[in-house]
C-alpha cells in the first residue's frame, strides 16, 4: 500500500486528476490541502504560486498505471508525484483498499 502525492497547479486541476484516478479505480480516497501561497525553494531560488496537493491512498503495484495516466492528461509535463510506502494500517483500512482498488 502507498500515499501518493501529487502536486497540481491549482484546486480545478487536483479535482480533474482525482476524478480521473477514482474512475478507474487507481485510488481508493483522495484529500485535498490547498495552499493560497506556496514558495518552494530549489537551486536557491523561489518560485512562489498557489499549489494544490493531493494525497491519496491506494495499492502500490498501481503506481505505474497512475503515472501513465497522467501522462495522457500532461504529456511530459506532469505534475510533481511521488508515492511513500505504508508501513502499518488496522486491518479493516487495508482490506478496504484493496477491495476498492484495480485488480492487477
Amino acid at each position: 500500500m502507498m500515499v501518493l502525492h501529487i502536486e497540481a497547479t491549482d484546486f480545478d486541476q487536483a479535482v480533474r486528476i482525482a476524478e480521473a484516478l477514482l474512475s478507474k479505480k487507481l485510488i481508493y480516497d483522495v484529500s485535498f490541502f490547498k495552499a493560497d501561497k506556496s514558495t518552494p525553494l530549489q537551486n536557491g531560488d523561489t518560485n512562489e504560486g498557489e499549489k494544490t496537493v493531493l494525497s491519496a491512498k491506494s495499492k502500490s503495484i498501481l503506481y505505474h498505471s497512475i503515472e501513465e495516466e497522467l501522462k495522457l492528461m500532461f504529456g511530459e509535463n506532469l505534475p510533481t508525484m511521488f508515492s511513500q510506502p505504508i508501513i502499518q494500517m488496522p486491518p479493516e483500512q487495508f482490506a478496504a483498499i484493496r477491495s476498492e482498488t484495480e485488480k492487477l
